[in-house]
């Protein structure tokens, strides 16, 4: 898969772009609904398959600090993308001149001009161009001018109502992880490099691996029994996702733990990725170190029931 950060990287294709537009945040069903979409458009009129996402994401950028949780990073969004077979990807920055741009500008002078685009497609919610007033009906009334089709494709529903990046993101919140996976397709995940903590966990008797996610707001908060997915393969674990009030005072820095049963490997500057399976409790604080130590070791009997009959085959494509 490529990633063209700067369209002065983009060289053009010989046969055009069947392209699907969003944020794919999560990439949940409906995401993919959309993409299997745009891919079919791809191999029906021989075009390269690719997908438009924005850096900031639209409304971290309108809403500044009081942005929610991003299910994915950029890290994991791009890598789900690769798993789903997109060829090219388009990250767009998203500032001033791009949230003003007027439709004409976007279908006429970005997709068909710059990126030889002639096929879109949407989510049935998009929209886009000065103040997001401009919707499908638009795009197709502006690029057919061009020869460029497009297309809007409902929503998949999960127990009577649509999925959504809003509804996974308060699942998360909830713990609900069972009903993440159902709306995601896939357990819920995280990954990023193994960096170097303060040696904490270490002392307590519980080593462990501290990941760096690059995440201002994390849609998870508490203890949870995991799969890690490593070069020396998978393995069950507990991680702890918040920000240590015992033992340290980080403020609202959220930082991903991980401890790997039965590993004996460094781990340190590798990347691995971990799957969230089910929540074991809220993160506290407590009084003393000698109570963290006995909920530890509470925590790992509950981690080793959970995962005792989970199978996690599937996560090799990752």
């Amino acid at each position: 898969m490529q990633l063209i950060r700067y369209l002065s990287e983009f060289k053009g294709t010989s046969t055009g772009l069947a392209i699907a537009i969003g944020n794919f945040d999560g990439l949940h069903l409906g995401h993919q609904a959309v993409i299997a979409c745009m891919k079919a458009k791809a191999k029906q009129f021989n075009l390269t398959s690719a997908v438009m996402i924005f850096e900031p994401q639209p409304l971290e950028y309108f809403s500044k600090d009081k942005s929610p949780a991003r299910i994915y990073s950029l890290r994991d969004k791009l890598q789900a993308l690769e798993v789903a077979g997109v060829k090219l990807v388009f990250c767009m920055r998203f500032d001033a001149e791009f949230a003003n741009m007027s439709a004409e500008s976007y279908v006429l002078d970005l997709l068909h001009a710059k990126l030889g685009v002639k096929s879109v497609t949407v989510g049935t919610l998009f929209t886009f161009g000065k103040g997001g007033k401009y919707t499908i009906d638009d795009l197709r009334a502006i690029g057919s001018g061009v020869g460029m089709e497009a297309s809007a494709i409902e929503g998949v529903m999960q127990h009577g109502k649509r999925i959504s990046s809003t509804a996974i993101r308060e699942m998360l919140k909830q713990g609900d992880l069972n009903g993440a996976k159902e709306a995601l397709g896939r357990d819920y995940s995280m990954s990023g490099l193994v960096v170097h903590g303060n040696g904490i966990g270490r002392n307590l008797g519980f080593p462990t691996a501290n990941v760096n996610v690059n995440r201002r707001v994390s849609p998870l908060r508490g203890v949870y029994a995991v799969k890690i997915l490593s070069a020396y393969g998978i393995f069950d674990g507990m991680a702890n996702v918040g920000v240590r009030p015992t033992v340290t005072n980080h403020g609202n820095k959220v930082i991903l733990e991980v401890h790997i049963f039965d590993f004996k490997h460094s781990l340190y500057g590798e990347s691995i990725r971990v799957f969230f399976i089910s929540k074991i409790r809220d993160e506290k604080k407590f009084n003393n170190i000698d109570e963290l130590r006995l909920q530890l070791m509470q925590d790992v009997k509950s981690a080793e029931v959970m995962l005792k009959d989970h199978h996690f085959e599937h996560l090799v494509k990752w």
